[in-house]
């Protein structure tokens, strides 16, 4: 068993990173908070918000590379369309850009919190941390539909359930308060994906045998 037999479990680690973020940060001021609030609470736990920004950063590498490993694994069967595995990995790119900038925003409240940032400038720093979701499901929303694409238009055995799950999630990510649920929705989708391709359950059929 070899480094490469491993590598679809980078989702997993995705979500667990992406989870332990959430669990490090705790409760932030939320975007009515006033200044004041803000620069406190930032002052108060400005180490722990330091880490969560970079717990969060880490997690990119790991959903590129499971966006990488799913477009290879469910893309290179058959004779499907190519461009949605091409729109898996891009999906997988985008959201990690998106993960990036939250990272970095979050890090300048922490950080500007003790450095004479005022506290007007970090709350309107603290608007877009919370706001900073509408990208990220997006981006996330362009993964799911790609991944949806390359699983649904590619003749696999055993896997075909998991491209309609994600069209599903993929259209609910760009609908108002049902983005919440699909981005929760999608999470699990990652870790279930990560199982189905680390056992390699999935198969493309094979050709019927022809009669001379």
């Amino acid at each position: 068993m070899t480094w490469r037999r491993w590598l679809p479990l980078s989702g997993i680690v995705f979500v667990a990173l992406a989870v332990l973020t959430i669990l490090v940060s705790g409760s932030t001021p939320g975007t009515d908070d006033p200044a004041s609030k803000v620069l406190s609470f930032y002052n108060d736990h400005q180490n722990r918000q330091i880490l969560a920004s970079f717990i969060f950063a880490a997690a990119v590498p790991f959903v590129v590379i499971f966006a990488c490993v799913a477009a290879q694994r469910w893309g290179g069967v058959g004779g499907g369309p190519r461009v949605w595995p091409l729109v898996l990995v891009g999906g997988s790119v985008l959201l990690g850009a998106a993960i990036l900038a939250a990272a970095t925003i979050h890090f300048a409240l922490a950080d500007g919190a003790d450095n004479d940032v005022a506290a007007a400038g970090l709350q309107m720093l603290n608007v877009i941390d919370n706001d900073f979701w509408v990208g990220t499901n997006a981006a996330l929303g362009v993964m799911m539909l790609g991944a949806a694409g390359t699983l649904l238009l590619v003749p696999l055995r055993g896997a075909r359930w998991l491209g309609w799950i994600a069209l599903m999630l993929g259209i609910a990510l760009y609908i108002p308060f049902a983005d919440f649920f699909a981005l929760l929705a999608s999470l699990l989708w990652i870790l279930v994906a990560s199982v189905v391709l680390f056992r390699g359950t999935e198969r493309a059929p094979t050709a019927e045998p022809t009669v001379e």
